[in-house]
């Protein structure tokens, strides 16, 4: 009887340990859960800055809140924590546009103060490492401001403004400055400002233990091919490459960073070899292996485009492929890189995208959500 009861138990056992087995793999699916922030363009009270999960395992996007306000939330972003977010206003007039902080608790977004942007146009706001102070690109304005985080995560008014100064050949898109956005070095204290209508991308210090933390005075001004027309950028995790988004003339820019200075590598144009129309660089993104780089282009491109990252930080074309909607103004990559999500602002969708880590091609997938004029994605951790 004993060799029965000792077949028995090991059968038990094994049994157990696959349905404990068979429970992590279900619940590692379950779990596999993305939720993020959209910034968008309201036209009624009911549109906002939207809360929206994806579930891959049910082929499915959700909206499960909206904060409907500010007005045009077209730029947001989380803090590390995921309890604060932070939105321009994109407005203008008089009293130019805003910025707004929220807390973030349980799903719901409240709001804790709005000050000042320092000029029209607010089009980007991003936290310095510290999240001390937030720094705000006015487009209309032709500015930039650096607003200061209090304890509790409000905002108080700006403690700096600078005003850029200059033109470029562009007589449509360039006869003032027009800051598009603001990136902070990944391990020096420094912010780079991306201006359209100059040509220039302007690198200045930036120490946060400081009341007043941005130098005024500029370290390096890198002038770009000009009509160019600088719009994004982002840094490679060393911080010794910079990627630089031109918008007018729809191309990806290389440029080597070191101590301050920026010099140009290569370019490489958006377009397709025999298109003809208007265009539209937007975005550029970076897989989280470091290996891939991905922009969009909309004007009548509505493309995603994919090059590979060489060791030496240079790009090759992978793949041209389009956005699967009109004005892929924002996508996204989710943290694990396994999927890019595609807003399409003109024609009011969230598109999902399969992504092959080894080749970084990305695939369209039937998964998609109608959201008012989609412009931003940020993801919560």
């Amino acid at each position: 009887m004993k060799p029965y009861i000792y077949m028995i138990a090991l059968l038990l056992l094994a049994a157990a340990c696959g349905k404990s087995t068979q429970e992590e793999n279900t619940s590692e699916t379950m779990s596999n859960t993305y939720y993020f922030l959209v910034g968008s363009y309201t036209n009624a009270p009911e549109h906002g800055i939207y809360i929206v999960s994806f579930h891959p395992e049910e082929d499915s996007l959700h909206i499960n809140n909206v904060a409907s306000e500010p007005e045009n939330p077209s730029f947001v972003v989380a803090n590390r924590n995921n309890d604060r977010v932070y939105t321009v206003e994109e407005t203008g007039g008089e009293s130019g546009g805003k910025v707004t902080a929220f807390s973030l608790d349980g799903g719901n977004l409240s709001i804790l103060n709005t000050v000042s942007a320092g000029g029209d146009g607010p089009c980007y706001v991003t936290l310095d490492p510290s999240e001390r102070f937030v720094v705000v690109g006015n487009y209309s304005a032709g500015n930039f401001s650096v607003i200061p985080i209090t304890a509790d995560g409000s905002l108080s008014e700006p403690v700096q403004t600078v005003n850029h100064r200059g033109s470029s050949v562009n007589p449509r898109r360039q006869t003032k400055p027009y800051v598009h956005s603001a990136v902070f070095h990944p391990t020096e204290n420094r912010v780079l400002i991306a201006d359209l209508g100059t040509d220039e991308v302007v690198v200045y210090d930036f120490d946060a233990t400081q009341a007043t933390p941005l130098k005024e005075s500029p370290v390096y001004r890198l002038r770009v091919e000009p009509g160019a027309g600088p719009r994004h950028m982002v840094f490679n995790q060393q911080g010794d490459r910079l990627y630089l988004i031109h918008e007018i003339t729809a191309a990806i820019g290389v440029y080597a960073y070191e101590e301050g200075k920026l010099n140009h590598l290569e370019t490489h144009t958006l377009l397709r070899e025999d298109f003809e129309g208007n265009v539209g660089a937007a975005e550029v993104r970076i897989s989280p292996d470091g290996k891939f780089l991905y922009a969009s282009n909309r004007g009548d491109a509505n493309e995603l485009v994919a090059f590979a990252i060489d060791q030496a930080g240079g790009l090759t074309h992978v793949q041209t492929i389009g956005s699967g909607g009109l004005t892929p103004r924002n996508f996204q990559l989710t943290p694990d890189g396994k999927y890019l999500l595609a807003a399409n602002q003109n024609s009011n969708t969230l598109l999902v995208f399969d992504r092959d880590s080894s080749t970084g091609k990305i695939a369209p997938t039937n998964i998609a959500l109608e959201i008012n004029k989609p412009v931003y994605i940020d993801f919560l951790d």
